[in-house]
């Protein structure tokens, strides 16, 4: 360290992740991570005033894997709180069928001026 450079000391908020214990790594070069240290990693990447790329950085991950577990989370969450309490309002809405409605007349398309008359061989209309 640099003189005059101290190591600050952590918070009770803060956690140290340096770095998260990697429990695996597939053929394809992909790292499995320990779930209770992802797990701490997020809730403090939750607390209010925290460093996402700060706290990545520590943990020896990088930032935008990070913000996916956290979304991946929030998503969890909120599923879980949908579930727990009444259900969710559906997305659907009913398509109703009219039996006995009136067919909507076709208009025909006047010409504009100067463009071509429909009799002539242009397949485009000007409507």
């Amino acid at each position: 360290m640099g003189a005059g450079l101290r190591p600050q000391p952590m918070t009770e908020n803060e956690v140290d992740f340096s770095p998260l214990r990697v429990t695996g790594v597939t053929a394809a070069g992909k790292r499995r991570f320990d779930p209770e240290g992802k797990r701490k990693l997020i809730e403090a990447c939750m607390q209010p005033g925290a460093s996402i790329a700060g706290l990545a950085l520590k943990a020896g991950v990088n930032a935008n894997q990070l913000h996916k577990w956290i979304q991946l989370c929030e998503r969890a969450n909120a599923a879980a709180v949908t579930v727990a309490g009444k259900p969710a309002p559906s997305a659907f809405v009913p398509v109703v069928t009219l039996s006995n409605a009136m067919p909507v007349p076709q208009r025909e398309c006047a010409p504009t001026p100067g463009s071509p008359k429909r009799n002539e061989s242009v397949s485009s209309s000007h409507c």
